[in-house]
Order: structure tokens, then sequence, then C-alpha cells
């Protein structure tokens, strides 16, 4: 991916309005808001409305926090909704599929108590009804995988050649910045052509739903002409210890060199952003000091490895004719 095309590859609150006056009960001013008393009750609606692809969510929250530091709530809330469950459809899954987030947040009462009437604006790459083909698609593909039996490190290994054999960079909407669908497991599980957030959407939701532990990284890649450009990658969980994949740069190499890595040497050309390198995260996820293979990996493992690479040549030879 291009830096220009990528610019808008980590959704963010675009605006975040806080709105002080003496106001009335929630409903007075949202209808729809639901009632909820703690940040995490807050977050749980929000999610639900972003799982739904809905493009607005009310929530009115009863807190004692004043008035002038309510729109920190927003964020607060916000970032909980994102967090890492575990859910193939939340965490990642959706801090990497939405588009935007307008908010505000108003003081206002409710019942005698005194409350914060927050409202989310939303848009997201896809829509619902893309959404529920991902969903049945990811359910066949599982399915297929015949996974049962398996270690996580057989599992990944049959995740990860699936998305090889049947996903390929979408070169041709690369530059378009309006075709953002490109950027989503939809255009990765259904079109078979994505960018790399669509392969890491795909790959951390199948994974997932295959339980498999993993996440998403977003940071700077240096490809093949070494040059910079902003790329996700995943981190996924074996064992006691997280190892880096990054199945989009694979395929656009038609190589397996970024399969279950150790930090050293993949971060020479894979360089997180900020908010993973911060301890947090780093000591949360702790990635292997040595690649998978290198502390004993399958004889199935080798097996896929060898078959990947000849999949792997026959399809170059077919883009070649």
């Amino acid at each position: 991916m291009t830096s220009r095309v990528i610019r808008r590859i980590i959704p963010v609150i675009l605006a975040a309005l806080l709105v002080i006056s003496a106001g009335a009960g929630c409903f007075a001013a949202d209808k729809t808001a639901e009632v909820c008393r703690t940040q995490d009750e807050a977050a749980a609606v929000l999610r639900e409305a972003m799982k739904n692809r809905e493009g607005s969510a009310g929530i009115c929250l009863i807190t004692d926090t004043a008035a002038e530091d309510s729109e920190g709530i927003i964020g607060e809330i916000f970032e909980r909704a994102l967090g890492h469950t575990g859910d193939p459809e939340e965490g990642d899954y959706l801090r990497f599929q939405y588009e935007s987030c307008n908010a505000s947040a108003k003081p206002v009462t409710e019942n005698g108590e005194r409350a914060v009437l927050l409202t989310y604006t939303l848009s997201y790459y896809d829509d619902a009804e893309q959404e529920a083909a991902v969903d049945e698609k990811a359910g066949e593909i599982i399915g297929s995988l015949d996974l049962d039996g398996m270690d996580d490190a057989e599992k990944t290994r049959a995740v990860y050649n699936y998305l090889i054999d049947n996903v390929e960079y979408d070169y041709d909407n690369l530059a378009d910045e309006d075709y953002t669908l490109k950027r989503t497991a939809y255009a990765a599980l259904i079109d078979g052509k994505a960018v790399c957030q669509g392969y890491s959407a795909a790959f951390y939701r199948l994974l997932l739903a295959a339980g498999v532990d993993n996440r998403i990284i977003f940071g700077t890649g240096i490809n093949s002409s070494g040059e910079s450009e902003d790329h996700t990658w995943n981190i996924v969980r074996i064992g006691d210890a997280y190892y880096n994949t990054d199945v989009t740069r694979d395929d656009e190499l038609g190589e397996d060199r970024y399969f279950l890595k150790a930090e050293d040497p993949f971060s020479e050309d894979h360089i997180r952003s900020e908010e993973y390198l911060r301890e947090e995260f780093t000591s949360a996820y702790e990635i292997s000091k040595t690649d998978y293979g290198k502390t004993g990996i399958s004889i199935l493992d080798h097996i896929n490895a060898a078959a990947l690479e000849f999949r792997k040549l026959f399809q170059r030879l077919m883009r070649a004719l």
C-alpha cells in the first residue's frame, strides 16, 4: 500500500465535541439512548452497535463526572468498545473495519441523577449485509479446513495457506481512495482481492474462529524496493509466546518468508507504530525470541510448507501466461 492511500488505515475519532448546557433528561434529546451505569456497560452498547454496522449509538451514562471532564469519557468508552475480547467479530476486527467516528458528550440529568449523553456517529468500510456474507463464508472456510485434531501452529498454517491460495493483492484498486472495501475481510474472503488491512482482518477473524489468539499490528513496512509504507500484519499466539506473521507480504512475494517469525530480523522491515511499542502492550503480547520453525515444527508443517512452495510456483507460472 502507498502512504497516500493508507493514511486512513487506522480510523480515529474525527471529532469529539463537548456540549455543556443545562439539559433535560437523556431521552428528551435522544429517545434511542440506552441507560448505562458503568463504562463497561456503555462500551458493550457501542460495541454491539458497531458489530451491527449501525450509523449511530446513543448512550446515557449515569456518572458524577464533572461537566468539563465529560469529553474524556468519549475516548475511554470507545477504546473499551474496541478492546480485544477473543470474539472474531470484535476487538481488532472492529478497529480495522470502521472508517470514522464523530462523537459528542452532553452533561444532562436523568431521573434526578447526573448523567452524560454520549452520541457516536459512525461509518464503516463495509455494511451489515456484507458482514452477514462474511459470517457465512468464514463458517464455510473453517468447516472446510478440517481443523479437528490440529494444534495451534497447524491451524495457523491451514488458515494462512487458505488466504495465500484464495486471495490476491488488490493492485487494481490500490490508488482508488474512494474504494474502501479493499480494506475489509469481505474483500479478501468474498471478492478474493484485498490490501494488507483486508488480509490482516481476514486472518484475525479466521484464526479466532479456529480458537487461535492473535492481534493485528499497524506500523511501517519496507517493501522489496526499499520504500517505506504503512502496513498491517498479525501476531499469533503459539504456546506461551506470540509470533509475527505477514500473510500479505508472503502472498505478494510468493515466498514463505514471514510465517511465525521472531522479532529479529522481522522488525528490520516491519516497524510498529507507537501504540504497539508501549510496555503495556509488549508485556501482554511477548514475541518469541526465535522463529517457530527453530523451536520445533511438526512434520505436517514441513509438508505444508513444501506444498505451499509448489502452489506458489504454479501460481507464478499461471500469472505469467
